[in-house]
């Protein structure tokens, strides 16, 4: 490809292209409680207002939502999970489930994140990661003190707490694994249930930002939205002899209203932590709030949601660029003398009235023919506040050969 061209488009000159994309507000100027908190459009993560949103800190048990979709996404919903000791010595908060007690792991997922219990969480996990163990011989060798790998979870009552560990182990690895492929960015999971821990490498943690990026990963599952949509649950273990009842601590749950899924948190060193999404016609959002009071405030984060929740909703959804936007390069030794370059997609994002946008087309000054209709010969690119924000593909609208001279033919023919 030639050197390309830059053309610097401000609002101005392109108003019929481009609206704006807002510039992100610092929430502690707006009075939040939260030491760490962001608002995001969960379809393109941009950040709308965000305080701290990307330094680490311990998360609690906003842990869940990530523990929740590695096990939908790894596990057989009907498996039959089987509690260990060491699930069962989990601190409150609990399920109270004893010593190889069985359950249906779907009934937990509600158990994890009505309640929040936290030997639930280690169950999951572990009986998660067995049943991983039992597709994929290759993640055996850390397992040698199991025997059968027939599905069949009952041995997990005889395990010592060691083993448990290397279980739990298996599956955040699995949760850290999904950290790297959504792109969060400074996230480090070392237990299931979000209690607070350290290793080695780091300390259980994320940053607001990733927990909001996290959620709105796990709001396009259609489990995970039904199980943390629940009002109330009543279920039993295997035997039917125990019954358990559960109600969502998730105050602002309300599909009705938008609120379409959130897990609260509380640890001593994370303070009260809550992550929500919020849906309507026109927009997806995530708030995620961490540090945000220690007790007796346990309401403030109800009040920094409902804020953020407030400062989204100014925002609409508007859609640029389609095969109407046309940029004409030269053609050099072609059938046609020009060729139009045209967006191969449109794309939506969040503005509102303040918003500033600069757009950037990078265009060859020339083509050579052949031209074909499948390559890319051109991008424009969208920058907020002079930070890149996406990229879209300029292709031809149709192919150019290249022209045929008297002289060529001849040529050809004496060949």
């Amino acid at each position: 490809m030639k050197s390309f061209k830059n053309f610097l488009l401000i609002i101005p000159v392109l108003s019929l292209l481009v609206c704006c994309i807002f510039c992100p507000v610092t929430t502690q100027a707006a009075g939040l409680y939260s030491k760490y908190s962001v608002l995001i459009d969960a379809d393109s993560g941009r950040i709308l207002s965000g305080s701290n949103e990307t330094t680490a800190v311990s998360m609690a048990s906003t842990t869940k939502i990530m523990t929740l979709i590695i096990a939908l996404e790894n596990c057989d919903k009907n498996f039959v999970a089987t509690t260990s000791a060491y699930a069962a010595s989990m601190p409150d908060v609990q399920l109270n489930a004893v010593t190889g007690e069985q359950f249906i792991i779907n009934d937990l997922y509600y158990s994890l994140m009505l309640e929040s219990h936290n030997d639930s969480a280690v169950i999951i996990a572990e009986n998660t990661a067995y049943y991983l163990l039992c597709k994929n011989p290759s993640l055996r060798s850390e397992t040698p003190f199991i025997n059968n790998y027939n599905y069949d979870s009952s041995f997990l009552s005889e395990i010592n707490h060691e083993q448990s560990e290397i279980l739990v182990h298996i599956f955040t690895g699995l949760m850290n694994e999904k950290a790297d492929d959504i792109l969060l960015s400074d996230t480090y999971y070392i237990t299931p249930n979000g209690l607070d821990a350290e290793d080695n490498y780091s300390f259980h943690h994320t940053t607001a930002y990733d927990l909001a990026k996290t959620m709105a990963y796990c709001i396009n599952n259609q489990d995970f939205l039904y199980i943390t949509q629940t009002v109330s649950k009543t279920f039993s273990d295997t035997t039917g002899r125990y019954h358990y009842q559960l109600n969502n601590k998730n105050r602002l749950l309300n599909p009705d209203e938008g609120i379409i899924s959130g897990k609260t948190g509380f640890t001593n060193k994370a303070g009260y932590c809550y992550v929500c999404a919020y849906k309507d016609k026109d927009r997806t959002l995530c708030i995620a709030l961490l540090a945000c009071g220690w007790p007796p405030n346990k309401n403030y984060k109800w009040s920094d949601a409902r804020y953020l929740i407030a400062l989204g909703k100014q925002y609409s959804r508007q859609k640029y660029f389609n095969n109407e936007y046309t940029f004409y390069v030269p053609v050099s030794k072609g059938k046609n003398s020009f060729c139009e370059l045209i967006p191969d997609c449109s794309i939506e994002f969040l503005v509102c009235e303040d918003d500033s946008v600069t757009i950037q087309a990078d265009i060859p000054e020339v083509l050579s023919a052949p031209v074909n209709s499948s390559q890319i010969y051109g991008a424009i690119n969208i920058y907020v506040n002079n930070e890149p924000i996406r990229s879209i593909s300029l292709k031809a609208k149709q192919s150019i050969p290249k022209k045929v001279h008297v002289l060529d033919i001849i040529n050809k023919i004496f060949q």
